[in-house]
């Protein structure tokens, strides 16, 4: 069982991100393409998610060393990006629309009724 089963909700969360990723459009043709866009966009996202600039840089070495990384455990990515061909690759991707808001709840509902107030009346 891989580290990301055992991670219960985040697994699920970093699967649906990387789904999501894998779609992204990919300018390359021809045989360059040495690394999926899941995994250059999940080697973006694991710089935030760690709060590390050096995460990547880290991580390299650490795979030379070791032939392994928690890149692969923690984000599945098989093989580390460079910092410049991330920025190459996902610079051209285009965000996509906001979703529209959440309909309003119950609680926002009676907030509104009772003009910002939040004792009831």
């Amino acid at each position: 069982m891989g580290f990301l089963a055992c991670m219960g909700p985040l697994g699920s969360l970093l699967g649906s991100l990387r789904g999501c990723l894998d779609r992204f459009p990919d300018k390359r043709r021809g045989i360059n393409t040495t690394y999926s866009m899941g995994d250059v966009g999940m080697a973006a996202f694991s710089v935030f998610f760690m709060q590390s600039p050096s995460f990547l840089a880290h991580q390299r070495q650490f795979e030379e060393g070791h032939g392994r990384s928690n890149c692969a455990s923690l984000f599945g990515i098989t093989k580390i990006p460079s910092d410049n061909h991330i920025r190459d690759m996902l610079d051209p991707v285009s965000p996509p629309p906001p979703p529209p808001p959440p309909p309003p709840s119950a609680a926002a509902s009676a907030f509104r009724r009772n003009r910002g107030s939040t004792e009831a009346h």
